[in-house]
């Protein structure tokens, strides 16, 4: 996975921009809960960084405009378009879809945005500020089609690293597609069975037999771990976890939550801090991670 770090970094270097992603489903973790993308999650760039930590007014835009409005324009447009925020600045963002439904988001940036937006902030920030460039059509084009084609890249390796040594039609690999691909929906038994052409019985005796839990428990599984995952290395709250992770609402998500880890989202969020970007969470008790048949000790 060095690649796609490496990668990264040659993009930035190329077009002179900072890059962030926004892993909207908990995927950009390894086996052992690594982080694969460090240090990604969050607009690094010090006009985007500028007083955002020291002034909660400034934060509240920045998560209002980049963490919500962006994110719900990337929902539905499921396709590349400049964002203008608060700040005047302009970035780039690039949504890249499976099933139709955003799974990660590009931004790159930031390039001169709306100037008038500019005039009320500290002189320190428009002295930044004037030296950005602009964003012009071609150039957009160019990095957009990029940042897709390295975007399909990430998700490809991702989904042969959790289904290697599977054939390629086995139904073990078709459980791991279907659950990888509708787990943050309200997805039943009946759903998975009806994909297989075959009985809920016969499914629910197939799932268990090839993972060793229940349909309703291998779900669970999964949902905690990108949960996890999104507590540790995002801001989202935990409104926006419980939507993307499959859950009605952040109270059953918090619920079920505090019954798999011991402990209330919020809470694990505090004792963790450290290991956003960067750590590997432990795994519950008696419970294997993410489909790959390691036991927790």
């Amino acid at each position: 996975m060095d690649f796609f770090p490496e990668a990264l970094e040659e993009f930035e270097a190329r077009w002179q921009v900072t890059l962030t992603v926004h892993d909207h489903r908990g995927l950009l973790y390894g086996p052992d809960g690594r982080a694969l993308l460090r240090g990604r999650d969050h607009h690094g760039h010090m006009l985007c960084e500028y007083q955002r930590y020291s002034r909660k007014e400034w934060d509240r835009n920045c998560m209002r405009e980049c963490g919500f409005l962006t994110e719900s324009m990337a929902l539905h447009r499921l396709r590349p378009f400049l964002q203008y925020c608060w700040k005047g600045i302009a970035e780039l963002v690039v949504p890249v879809e499976r099933n139709h439904q955003t799974v990660l988001l590009f931004y790159a940036g930031p390039f001169r945005g709306d100037p008038s937006l500019v005039g009320g902030l500290p002189e320190e920030f428009r002295s930044g500020w004037e030296q950005l460039s602009e964003l012009g059509q071609e150039q957009a084009g160019e990095m957009a089609r990029e940042l897709l084609l390295m975007g399909e890249g990430i998700l490809s390796f991702l989904e042969r690293s959790r289904r290697s040594g599977e054939p390629q039609e086995s139904r073990k690999l078709l459980i791991r597609r279907f659950i990888d691909d509708h787990v943050h929906e309200a997805v039943s038994l009946e759903d998975l069975a009806e994909r297989m052409n075959l009985s809920p019985s016969r499914t629910s005796h197939l799932v268990r037999k090839f993972f060793g839990y229940s349909f309703q428990e291998l779900v669970m599984i999964e949902r905690m771990t990108r949960a996890r995952n999104l507590l540790l290395s995002t801001e989202y709250p935990l409104k926006a976890i419980a939507q993307a992770t499959g859950f009605s609402n952040e109270f059953y998500f918090s619920r079920c939550f505090r019954d798999f880890y011991g402990m209330p989202p919020g809470e694990y969020r505090r004792k963790n801090p450290l290991e956003r970007n960067a750590g590997s969470p432990a795994s519950p008790k008696g419970v294997r991670d993410n489909f790959t048949g390691r036991q927790s000790s």
